[in-house]
């Protein structure tokens, strides 16, 4: 009769690997040999622009007051240069991206609106003293 093994009983230790004690394998680990939580291989995760937060929501509140527009979009082509300067990355550049482009938008549909009221204002007054002086 053959003898069946029991999972359950105590399996015999695998041969450690030659490997030297204090050879590290590859990959990232923590003094002590842990591995590296996932995620921050380098330490701290990026940190934020002071003014990221603000561009987005001028870019966003250019939509119905267009004031903000013009500011979200010279404070994004600031913030812009800044960090191109820096060289640093920052966890919120898109959100610097996101108010400098809805700044330039409606900045521009604001010029445009702008420009169509002048218009229409003049046709209307000529055509006004047309009608009246004829």
């Amino acid at each position: 009769m053959e003898h069946m093994s029991n999972p359950y009983d105590e399996q015999p230790q695998a041969e450690p690997s030659p490997q030297s004690p204090y050879q590290q394998p590859s990959g990232q680990y923590q003094p002590g040999g842990q591995p590296m939580p996932y995620g921050q291989p380098y330490g701290a995760p990026p940190q934020e622009h002071p003014q990221g937060t603000l561009i987005l929501v001028f870019g966003i509140l250019g939509i119905f007051i267009t004031i903000f527009a013009p500011i979200a979009w010279y404070m994004g082509n600031k913030a812009k240069r800044e960090i191109q300067a820096s060289g640093m990355q920052y966890s919120n550049e898109q959100n610097i991206s996101v108010g400098r482009i809805l700044g330039k938008v409606f900045t521009i549909i604001a010029l445009i609106s702008i420009a169509l009221t002048i218009i229409i204002t003049i046709i209307v007054v000529i055509a006004g003293v047309s009608q009246s002086g004829g």
